[in-house]
Parts: C-alpha cells; structure tokens; sequence
C-alpha cells in the first residue's frame, strides 16, 4: 500500500470518525453523511489493505472479512438513512411528524438489514445461504408458534397502515367514543378521550372496531335533532321558523344540506327532524345549545308549543299562553317604557302624553341568544329600546365574518338609522343572554313626528353622533384588517426574495429591515 493509498485511507477515517462522533453527540440530519464516510472508509480498508492479514482466533476470519461485512452493513445504514430522509421526510403531518407508520418503518430497516447480512455471508464468507434461509424459516415458526398474539397485533398494525383508516391527530368515534389519535405503533394505538385521559388499545382490537372518522374527508360534521310539536301547528310553519334559527346561530355553517322535515306521529305530537352542519366537533354541543335555546325563545313568541307542554300545570291562562313564567313578561307594561322614556336623551322635548302615547303603541319581545334582533344589510321598520339584558354588536365583512365591536344594554337604542332614513344596517346585533326589547314601529314615530317637528330634530342630532362612533369604530376594525394584510404581503416578499437569493447561490445581505423567520 503506497503513500497516495495510505493517505486516502487515513483521511476517510477521519471522516467517519467525526461523524460517529456526531452521531453519538446527538446531532440530527447526520446518518446520510455519517453512512456515506464508512462506506468509503471500509471500502477503501477491504480493497487496500493486503490479503495476507494475521487470522484472529483459531479459524481464517481475517481483518479484511471483519471489513467487508463492515462495508455491506454500512450501505444497509446509508441506504436506511437516505430512505428517511428522501421518502419518510416527504410524508409529513402540519407539526412535522412523519405520516409513515412506525412499524412499516421498522419492517422495511428490518428488510434492509437482512439483505445486507445476506449478501455479506455469501459474497465475504463465501458461505452458502440456503442454510440460512432453512434455519431462519425454522425460527422463525417456532418463534411465530409462541408469539402468536405478538404477530396478531404486527399484522393487523399493517393492516391499518395500508388502509389508513385515520392518522395522528384525526378526531375518531371508536366503537361509539370520541377520541383524538395521539401515537399509532406496531402493536396498538393510544388516543385521549373526551375526559382528557389517555387510553391504549391493541391494533387486533381496534382491526375489529367500527370506526368513525370525524375529520376526514373533511372536518365539517352533520348533527341530527329530534323534537315534537303539537298537531295543531302546520308543519310548513315550524319548517320555516327552523330555517330562520338555523340562519341566525353563529356556529352552524350553511350548507345545502342544513334542512327540517316532518318525522312521523306519535302519542306526544309531531315528531320533527332537524339537520344542520358545524365545521368540527368541537362545535357540536355549543350549536346545540345555541339552536334550541333560540328555538326555545322563537316559538314561544310565535305561540308554538312544544308537543310535552300540554302535560304541564299553569298558574292562569295567560301564564299557559306564554310559556314564560320568570321571565319580563310577567312585570313588563307600557308603564314600564314610560319611566325608560325619561332615561333616553333622543326622546328630550317630548311631554308625558307625547311618551304615553308612544309607550302604548310598542310591544315586548324576549328573545334569547344568539337570536339577531338586528341582521347586517337588512332594513327595519322597527326601532327597539332595551329593557333588559344586554346584546352584542358586529361588524360583518363581505365574506359574512362577524367582528365583535361593542357590548349595549339598557336604555340603548337599535335600530333606529335605518328605520329614519331607510339605509341598510351596517351591524350585526345578537341578544347576548335573554333580552327584552320594546319594538316602536315607524307609524307610531310618524306620528309623534307630526305633531311635534322639533322632536325629529333632536333624535337627528342624537342619531348623528351616534353614527360617527359607529363609523369610527367600523373603520377601525377594516385598518387593522390593511395593516395586517399588508404587514403579511411584506413579509411573504421579503421570504420570497430570502430563498430565492439563497438558491441562486448569492450572499449579499441588501434586506432593509430585520424581519426574522422562524426555522421551523
């Protein structure tokens, strides 16, 4: 072996030297470079180093043999590490974790590995590997035989690989439980139920399970409602006052799909079945909620009953009209509005009869959340004056987004711009828990209008100021949606230009600002 031969051998070890200990070190993204320096360091070692070595022990099994079983595991090595790196590491979830199950990652090592040691035994030792594949089957029945259950769970694991009934992270109903997957291994799978503890089952139990996915192909989820009328409400009518409900609650999306029809009869009343879609899980019992909550305060205020209220016992007959015992109407009157009258500044210059008069002519409602009193883009021919509880207000996007704004409460007016001039709502307002409005309508305003101008005036002024900071408001919220989309436009370019510069091979640092990215 020359000095040029020496000199090349020498420098390979260095190089797997400094790799192993990298490896052992704990660096990552290593085993490529690692696997490509011992290929070249056993290579050189089998094919420089004389045939004539000192034999260890009392059989010819040389240095050289020790190196060229050294080099065809390495290659198993390099190749195992560039199939992580270039196929595993293709197939990743949104947090980074390979979607390859672990045990076909295991079994395909395996598979490497034994024919690296095949081809080292037959190649290096000159041995035959018949023998080899008799005993390994021999063991392997044997071992098959004892462990039977252990390759039940392995089987059925591949199973699972290969069909991909779900993966990490998805949202499953596993024989009638909801559970989120948080490892799948050779053997079984661990999820996190609904009450936050971990859970384990075998691949073999779960192979045998129905299995629902909640999030695939898509997140979106059906919910189905039962609930009964009486018989003497038309079915059309309470069709269409589900439809209105379902228009109204924030957290059931709109889908064609979203719809209620008659069921059947029975002994109770008309049974209805009601179908809507929520964007996921999570928003299964807060729609729930909100849905029959609102339904609860709708039909009430259209007189509908629900099918088991005629088995209930009333105090008097307008108490069993109403079906709100405790709520405001058992205390609200016109004499009520009155004394509020006095609290709004709008209604200023007006006498004790001009208030009487328009007291008399309003109505209470009660609504409950999330009902709108107010819908964006709608005209009214309504105002309504609060008289307890509180609502919010949203600022709606053309996409239909809601911006939450403001909170109002008692005493406040809604809805009085557009029933003046005639113009769309700009906002959104929702009853935030039970709310009671007084509803003046328009007539009852032309009215007082008539035969006192100069209270027009003054809810002129009024209305005026409370334009500006509604569009103060409103204009906020639309700046922080620029800025923020301009601030997200800047740095998508200055990331653009960061990789573009760094794939072209240039170093120069020309950036204008000190926008930092997070290496992920």
């Amino acid at each position: 072996m020359d000095f040029n031969q020496s000199l090349l051998l020498g420098f390979s070890g260095i190089c797997f030297a400094l790799g192993l200990m990298a490896k052992i070190v704990g660096r990552k993204n290593i085993d490529v470079l690692l696997g490509m320096s011992a290929l070249a360091f056993f290579g050189f070692g089998f094919y420089l180093i004389p045939n004539q070595i000192i034999s260890f022990f009392d059989f010819s099994f040389t240095i050289k043999s020790i190196l060229g079983i050294a080099w065809w595991m390495s290659a198993a090595f390099f190749i195992n590490a560039m199939v992580k790196k270039f196929v595993y590491s293709r197939h990743l979830t949104p947090d980074g974790e390979v979607t390859v199950p672990i045990i076909l990652q295991y079994l395909v090592t395996s598979l490497i590995y034994l024919i690296a040691a095949m081809i080292a035994m037959r190649f290096v030792m000159h041995q035959s590997i018949t023998v080899l594949a008799t005993a390994s089957g021999a063991i392997a029945l044997i071992l098959g035989y004892s462990s039977r259950t252990i390759f039940e769970e392995i089987f059925s694991g591949l199973a699972l690989s290969a069909t991909k009934p779900f993966a990490k992270g998805d949202l499953i109903q596993l024989n009638g439980e909801w559970a989120y997957v948080k490892d799948i291994s050779w053997r079984s799978i661990t999820y996190m139920d609904m009450d936050n503890n971990y859970v384990v089952v075998s691949n073999t139990a779960v192979a045998a399970s129905k299995i629902r996915n909640l999030d695939q192909p898509s997140k979106m989820t059906r919910r189905t409602m039962y609930f009964w009328v009486e018989y003497n409400v038309p079915p059309k009518v309470v069709i269409d006052e589900c439809d209105i409900l379902m228009e109204a609650c924030p957290h059931i999306i709109a889908h064609p799909w979203n719809f209620t029809s008659f069921y059947e009869f029975d002994d109770s009343g008309m049974k209805y079945k009601l179908h809507f879609h929520i964007a996921h899980y999570d928003d299964w019992y807060v729609a729930s909620d909100e849905l029959i909550n609102a339904m609860w305060y709708r039909f009430t205020r259209k007189g509908i009953r629900f099918a088991h209220q005629r088995h209930l016992t009333y105090t008097s007959r307008d108490d069993e009209k109403r079906g709100l015992a405790g709520s405001a109407y058992d205390a609200t009157s016109w004499r009520d509005l009155l004394s509020q009258f006095e609290q709004v500044p709008m209604f200023e210059g007006m006498t004790k009869e001009d208030m009487k008069d328009l007291a008399k002519s309003a109505s209470m409602r009660v609504l409950g959340p999330p009902e709108r009193i107010i819908l964006a883009g709608s005209t009214t021919t309504s105002m309504y004056l609060i008289a307890y509880g509180t609502a919010d207000v949203y600022e709606v996007d053309d996409d239909g987004k809601e911006t939450y704004m403001a909170t109002t409460g008692e005493s406040e007016i809604i809805g009085l711009m557009s029933l003046l001039t005639g113009a769309p709502q700009r906002t959104t307002i929702r009853a935030k828990e039970e709310l009671g409005v007084w509803e003046i309508s328009s007539d009852s305003l032309h009215d007082l209008f008539e035969k006192k101008p100069e209270i027009m005036d003054n809810i002129a002024k009024n209305v005026a100021g409370w334009q500006t900071e509604e569009e103060e408001a409103i204009n906020a919220i639309a700046t922080n949606r620029t800025q923020a989309a301009q601030a997200l436009k800047k740095r998508t370019n200055k990331l653009s230009n960061r990789i573009a510069k760094f794939f072209d091979g240039r170093n120069d640092d020309d950036d204008d600002d000190n926008v930092e990215f997070t290496n992920y």
